[in-house]
């Protein structure tokens, strides 16, 4: 997910449209260039509409936070969280999206929940959780694990 174009100031919603609407031009155009210098393409067979239909309709979906994350935005952050609404990009090239975003008075804060139960997928959690803290140091980052349904050990991280 990213930040939507509604929560941004009117000169930047502004400039982020005519950014978009400059860089659609720029490819409509490469794709004529590209169209007009390349051999005529033979004609592929019609998908099986079925099958496109539930393809669009599983990339549709939104995604949504499981019962722990749900519970953690209900009782900590009292469902003021933004679900996995940044994605930031590390140093290494991989990217951390973390599960909740809040604001507070101006303040970015970043919330990782995990459950009490250890999955395969913690350690690079961790790593990725700790490599976002290195490389942004201006944001605040929260640690949560869920010791009981409602009770989170929360670890609070930079800014």
């Amino acid at each position: 997910m990213g930040i939507r174009i509604e929560s941004l100031s009117e000169s930047m919603r502004e400039q982020v449209i005519a950014k978009i609407a400059a860089e659609d031009a720029e490819r409509a155009r490469r794709r004529q260039q590209a169209a007009a210098s390349a051999p005529p393409q033979p004609v592929a067979p019609e998908p099986d509409k079925k099958r496109v239909r539930e393809t669009t309709v599983r990339a549709a979906k939104r995604r949504e936070p499981n019962r722990t994350e749900a519970d953690y935005n209900k009782s900590v952050l009292e469902s003021k969280g933004r679900y996995e609404a940044l994605s930031l990009r590390l140093p290494g090239g991989s990217r951390y999206t973390p599960d909740w975003l809040t604001l507070d008075n101006g303040r970015v804060t970043l919330h990782e929940v995990k459950g009490s139960y250890r999955f395969g997928s913690h350690g690079r959690a961790v790593t990725a959780f700790r490599e976002a803290v290195a490389a942004f140091p201006f944001f605040r980052f929260v640690w949560a694990v869920q010791k009981s349904k409602g009770v989170f050990e929360i670890t609070s991280h930079g800014a």
